[in-house]
């Protein structure tokens, strides 16, 4: 075991134990892409986006693909200077001090059980629904689905507990499966239907009120990037990597998005309908390509993909848990890296008990099906990254005026991201929308503040100690 030199006192890796055995920047933008959803999000993309944007769905998701890089501007700012295994989290501590830092974790933390819940539900709802179609008369049950929901959170998570390479290894693969499947629909489709790229292109029928709402909700796709960050120390170049690679998957996935959209919002804007009844967009891609028979091979792979998102997301998030045990927020269990694998056994322990039990108990005591539980909480994490991605910015900006350099564009860069989610925070609040959705922000803000009164008493307490 070895650890990696920081620049900073009270940077992160100094005090966590990193193997010495380094991840390639080529395997980690995999592991990148597996955790950005490539193939589940375009087709989930390809459905949702012109329900709010029409014609301008491309320009929406390409402003929020903006968006989401003036955000890693902030993350640059820190990861040439720092390695560091909290992402987040240690950024915000090094240029804002302990107060804010505290802010992120209290939100931060709670986001990553929530996403992989999210990502658990979502698995849940591909398989139930494909075993279904193939005759498994009970695989719509609570009980069955509760059961896989466990099942395939213990199976994550062993494979983020036996490190980096298993995982990539395992998650590469099912993620891209579905991608040339579903690229093959949707251009078949296209080729049937016409993309009417001049209605695209003059928005047709497109308001500003269209588009801004369309730019938010796109602005989910991109949520959690920044947390590949936190495998900085295990890369050869941490300083050099990290930029590249937040780059290299923002816009594999944000392109591969856009071109989607271009592709499938004439032929969505007719099904707007269906869409809203609760048709899939691969169904109704493959309708329009006449290949019908490609659907269910389709939702197969995305239910692989999605599993391979859970296991990406279960490494991320370990880490950051692990950064936070050593600082203190959480109990030192927590911090425990396994002298073999490099992972830290506690945090994936923890995680894979959120991704078991968090969709089980809204099932249970909730009634919520996996299908609206994956709606309510992958809405809901978006929501815990608002305010550490606005800290984040602020601290960078902080962070360069520091430094002495005069930096205007980079600096306004920053603030166009920082303004972006002010903005989709105040929306969520403002928007009204009623039910279970209207009530998710306050839910956030809640637990926010209950994580973050349990770790301000956790620190104080840690004070009195030392």
């Amino acid at each position: 075991m070895k650890t990696i030199e920081a620049e900073s006192v009270g940077v992160d890796a100094e005090r966590i134990a990193i193997p010495a055995q380094k991840v390639s920047l080529t395997r980690v933008t995999l592991l990148g892409l597996s955790g950005q959803q490539l193939g589940p999000s375009a087709a989930i993309a390809a459905g949702s986006i012109p329900l709010y944007a029409g014609y301008g769905s491309w320009l929406a998701m390409a402003l929020a693909l903006l968006a989401a890089l003036c955000m890693t501007a902030a993350v640059n700012v820190f990861a040439r200077k720092y390695v560091v295994t909290g992402s987040l989290l240690s950024y915000v501590g090094i240029a804002l001090g302990r107060l804010p830092q505290r802010v992120v974790a209290a939100s931060y933390l709670v986001g990553f059980l929530v996403v992989c819940a999210a990502l658990s539900a979502c698995f849940v709802t591909f398989s139930s629904s494909l075993l279904h179609s193939l005759g498994v008369a009970f695989a719509l049950a609570g009980w069955f689905q509760a059961v896989t929901a466990v099942v395939i959170s213990l199976l994550a998570g062993i494979l983020t507990w036996r490190g980096l390479d298993a995982s990539i290894s395992v998650t590469a693969w099912l993620s891209f499966l579905p991608v040339p499947l579903l690229a093959l629909v949707a251009i078949a489709a296209a080729m049937n239907t016409g993309v009417d790229l001049n209605a695209q292109l003059t928005l047709d029928g497109v308001s500003f009120a269209n588009l801004a709402e369309g730019t938010i909700v796109a602005l989910a796709y991109f949520v959690g990037c920044d947390a590949l960050a936190a495998l900085a120390a295990e890369t050869d170049a941490p300083k050099k990597n990290v930029p590249l690679l937040l780059r290299n998957v923002l816009l594999i996935t944000g392109l591969s998005f856009v071109a989607i959209l271009i592709l499938s919002a004439p032929l969505m804007a007719e099904h707007l309908n269906a869409l809203a009844n609760g048709e899939s967009p691969t169904q109704i891609l493959a309708g329009a390509a006449g290949l019908e028979y490609l659907q269910m091979p389709i939702d197969f792979l995305l239910g692989a993909a999605t599993f391979a998102s859970l296991v990406a997301f279960m490494n991320y998030g370990s880490r950051v848990f692990a950064t936070a045990a050593v600082d203190r927020f959480i109990p030192q269990v927590f911090s425990r890296i396994h002298p073999k694998f490099g992972s830290p056994t506690g945090s994936t322990v923890l995680m894979g008990v959120a991704a078991a039990f968090i969709p089980v108990a809204l099932q249970v005591l909730a009634e919520t099906p996996p299908l609206q539980s994956t709606a309510y909480l992958s809405t809901l994490y978006s929501l815990f990254w608002i305010a550490p991605y606005v800290l984040l910015g602020i601290g960078a900006i902080k962070e360069i005026i520091r430094d002495g350099r005069m930096e205007p564009v980079k600096i306004s860069v920053i603030s166009i991201g920082v303004f972006v989610f002010v903005a989709l925070l105040v929306y969520n609040f403002v928007s009204d929308s009623g039910g279970v959705f209207g009530a998710l922000p306050y839910v956030m803000a809640g637990l926010t503040v209950a994580a973050f009164v349990m770790f301000s008493i956790v620190d104080e307490l840690n004070k009195n100690k030392i």
